[in-house]
Parts: C-alpha cells; structure tokens; sequence
C-alpha cells in the first residue's frame, strides 16, 4: 500500500477500513505530523473520492477536517487525498459513558451543530451525519469526516435509490425512484445523533425502514433534563416534513445560549455616560425628560426592552416591550414635544465563546 505515495510520507503501521475507503496513516515528514490518507477501495466509487474533495476544499471549520494535499499514486493510479488526523475516539465513546452532565451533553451537540451549520453554509450537504463519522481530536474538538456521500444543495441533490446509513436516514431517503433531498436529512441525522448520545436507547419506531416518526417519544422523556427550548428544536428534528426542521444555524445558536447562560455583557452609551449589564436580573433604567424612556433587563440569555415609553427605535424600528435587543444597535428617543429632535445611544452585547 505505500508504494507510489509521495516520499514525504511515511505510512506507519496503522490502517483504518470503514465503509468505501482505505485509510493509511503516515508521518509528513516535511510539517512533522501525523495524517491521514484516503483511498478508495473500489475504483467503480473514484467518484465519490473527488466528491468528498470537492467538498472539504470549500470548508473552513474547526469543527470539519482539514484537507492538506492530493496525489496520484503511481503504483496503482489512485488518487489519495491526505487529510488532518484526529486521533480521538469516535463519539460512541461518549454515548457508552456511564454517566456526564447536561452540559457536557449540549457541548457535545453544539459542536455538531456548529460543524453541520459551516458545512451547510458552503452549500454542501454532508448525507451521513453519524456518531462513527465524528472524532474527538487531542483538544477535545467533535471533527466531522467522510464526505464521500456529500452533495452541493441545487445542484445534484438527488438520487436514484437509497443512500445512506439506515437509522439515521431522513425518511424522504426511502422513497422509490428519483429522490430529491435537502440539507435537512442532515438536520433530522443530527437528531438520530442527539438521542443516541444521550445514552438512552434510540426510540424502536426511528429504526423502522422507513422510520416511523407518528409514534416517536419527545427529547423530554430523556431524563438528562434538556431544557425546554432545546427540547422543542430537537423534537422539530425529526419531523416526517423535512420543511418544518430547524436550520442547524439556529440549533447552534440556541445551544451556545444556553452554554453561555449568564456569561454575556451589555455595554449602553449615552453621551458621556456608560452602563453595564453582566449579573442576571439586572436591569438599566435610562428616563430623559421630554423624550421617553428605556429599560433593559439582561435574563441570563438576552438582553430585552424590560419597559418603554414614549417614542423609542432601536436600528429605526419602533421598539416593543419584550423584544430582545441585537447584539449591536443604535437606541434612538424622539422629543415627544413634537420638535422633531433626537438623542442617540449606542447599546452592544459581548461575545463570549463557548469554553469546550
């Protein structure tokens, strides 16, 4: 096998076999590190080789391996792709723990979320999210890999006949004939994932093929505790219309919000005054006479319009009591003499990252 590869890398004595590809491990002996070098061990599926190439070119995430370079080997005319080599286990082993926390669990699904989210963001769709083709790598970081079965969403997203790995297989995927898909049979894998990393056993009636989501439990009956609000997200995953699941986007962020409860700080302008929100349940109140008034309130989530009075904008668009405020605005209070005059403040939230 390491004949005809370039001399740059020296295989070591570790093989990985999985699915459709050959995978050899070998020290870049320019770059001293270690990668990971992908065959096909059929040349009928060279196709699907330079699919997952195409698609890892137009990805940069952390949450998604790298692509390093391409080869022709000379010895048998395959093409390989070397690739970055995470050395983790897969995340099985997270699933088969005898126990963790709900947040250990909602990290773990938002760096999903977040890989399945920047894939999605390039057009891509990855058609085989799966525990098994997830890795911790040496910091802890969930990389997605295998994109041998990815396709460009408007471009060639269909096929003809099933494609997939059954049980996390979106149930449109069953269908006889052309079949259409979107980037949401990534959405409702995603879901399969989530319940099968909680460490409870995968619904019976999600196994059928195809699976028969009329029957399914909702994520509250796992006894992790999910909040309410992921609860939600995650039962809409495994909806029978793929339209009516959520965007990965949205997955992530409300995940990250709810990691990130509490950590995140207000900063309000006004003229040469500044007032910070950080402690939850905190509130600002900014009253100006002949002009209105604003209060905002920071609920360990976001920071919302707690009262208003008065005509006041946030970015021009009349503000409501209860809206959330964005993470950068301008707050704008008109004189409700009639004058037609203004006063100006600026309102922007932190970001915090998410500590994995």
């Amino acid at each position: 096998m390491s004949s005809g590869i370039p001399s740059r890398y020296v295989p070591t004595e570790k093989v990985l076999i999985g699915g459709m590809g050959e995978v050899l491990v070998c020290q870049d002996t320019n770059l001293d590190r270690k990668v990971a070098i992908k065959f096909i061990q059929d040349v009928r599926h060279q196709r699907r080789l330079f699919d997952e190439l195409t698609a890892l070119q137009k990805i940069r995430s952390k949450h998604v391996v790298q692509i390093f370079d391409v080869f022709l080997n000379e010895a048998d005319r395959r093409v390989g792709i070397v690739q970055e080599y995470v050395s983790g286990d897969d995340l099985q082993s997270f699933a088969d723990r005898s126990s963790f926390s709900i947040d250990e669990y909602l990290k773990v699904l938002y760096q999903i979320s977040s890989g399945i989210s920047d894939i999605h963001a390039q057009g891509l769709i990855h058609r085989d999210i799966k525990p098994n083709n997830m890795k911790f790598d040496q910091a802890n970081i969930i990389k997605i890999f295998d994109f041998g079965l990815a396709r460009f969403l408007g471009k060639d997203d269909s096929t003809l006949g099933f494609v997939g790995t059954e049980g996390f297989a979106a149930p449109e995927l069953y269908r006889a004939g052309l079949v259409s898909f979107t980037n949401a049979v990534d959405t409702y894998a995603f879901g399969i994932t989530a319940w099968y990393l909680s460490g409870e056993e995968i619904p019976k009636a999600l196994l059928k093929k195809p699976p028969h989501l009329a029957t399914i439990p909702s994520f509250s009956s796992i006894p992790l505790g999910i909040p309410d609000a992921i609860v939600k997200l995650l039962d809409r995953t495994l909806t029978e219309d793929a339209t009516e699941r959520p965007a990965m986007s949205e997955i992530k962020d409300i995940l990250g919000n709810y990691l990130l409860h509490g950590k995140h700080r207000g900063l309000l302008v006004y003229r040469d005054k500044t007032y910070t929100l950080e402690t939850i349940n905190q509130r600002v109140k900014l009253d100006v006479t002949n002009y209105g008034s604003i209060h905002i309130k920071y609920d360990g989530f976001n920071f919302l319009v707690d009262a208003v009075n008065g005509s006041v904008f946030v970015n021009n668009q009349l503000v409501e009591k209860g809206q959330a405020l964005p993470k950068s605005c301008v707050i704008t209070l008109e004189d409700n003499s009639g004058g037609g005059k203004r006063l100006f403040m600026t309102f922007d939230i932190s970001n915090p990252e998410v500590v994995l």
